[in-house]
């Protein structure tokens, strides 16, 4: 792992753990990064992200370059959502944006995993501004309810000890590299990587709540587990940063496994993908500092 030293610190950067002095944010400027939500507007959710985590569809043309990356999912009923996204940038205490795009989406039928999309707007304007109770405040030119909505930021508790042990560690230590079928193995262990970090918000938990449940989580493995684990965790990670990368391809062994189509869908979310680079970061530094 003492190779990943240099990529992880970079990871640990882009996940927030670590300062990152050119995206750092001056005593004036609000964190605005996180999941958003008004209890009267249950059916809408709010997510932001710093754009270094995004691919070029988040990004609706714009260029990366320090900002925010913004979508609104609202949902109709059980066969239709609405998605409003923008990039944004920052304006005084605020974010500003105009080229929202709003789309509704419905499901063609219960049996197909396709939609049809109805462009409502594409050049929605607005701006949030967070208020010193920490509330999010939020103007926009076509989304009308905006002007009522009083959003808060969505806390998520670190997943449990037990969690981890069963939703991460055990699943990679069936990942035998070399072994017959290792291919196969590791790409089923990628897999269950993004569906944890996912299943667990990872980007939105608290890493000084992490760490403990971690070593915990560790102590619950026997001796035969924590060696499985230790030796097949490299190339699980090695992997799944690789598949964080936007041009970076899953290989035939995804297809094999069956997971192929669930984790594009995953690797799509910029939220999932800021969750599973943040915990990777976590884990190889709890690893070192175990080391040290």
């Amino acid at each position: 792992m003492k190779k990943w030293i240099a990529l992880i610190l970079s990871v640990l950067m882009l996940a927030g753990l670590l300062p990152m002095a050119a995206f750092a944010e001056s005593p004036e400027t609000p964190d605005f990064t996180g999941s958003w939500s008004d209890p009267e507007f249950d059916r809408a959710q709010i997510v932001i992200l710093r754009d270094f985590e995004a691919w070029s569809n988040d990004m609706l043309g714009e260029t990366p370059g320090g900002n925010y990356i913004i979508c609104m999912t609202w949902a109709n009923s059980a066969d239709s959502f609405d998605s409003y996204r923008m990039t944004a940038h920052e304006d005084g205490t605020g974010l500003v944006y105009d080229n929202g795009l709003y789309v509704r989406y419905t499901s063609l039928d219960a049996e197909s995993n396709e939609n049809e999309a109805e462009f409502l707007e594409d050049q929605g304007k607005g701006r949030f501004t967070l208020t010193e109770d920490g509330v999010l405040k939020w103007e926009d030119s076509y989304l009308g309810e905006s002007a009522e909505m009083n959003l808060v930021r969505e806390t998520v508790n670190a997943p449990s000890a037990e969690t981890l042990a069963e939703g991460y560690f055990r699943p990679v230590t069936f990942a035998e590299a070399g072994s017959a079928g290792g291919e196969l193995k590791i790409a089923a262990a990628v897999n269950d990587v993004f569906s944890f970090c996912f299943e667990n918000a990872i980007w939105l938990v608290k890493a000084d709540e992490l760490a403990p449940e971690m070593f915990a989580a560790r102590a619950l493995l026997t001796e035969e587990e924590l060696e499985a684990f230790d030796a097949a965790e490299p190339a699980v990670t090695e992997e799944a940063l690789r598949l964080l990368q936007e041009n970076e391809k899953l290989t035939d062994a995804y297809y094999d496994a069956g997971v192929a189509e669930h984790l594009e869908s995953l690797r799509e979310d910029a939220s999932v993908r800021c969750s599973v680079s943040s915990f990777l970061a976590f884990v190889t530094t709890l690893e070192n500092y175990g080391e040290n």
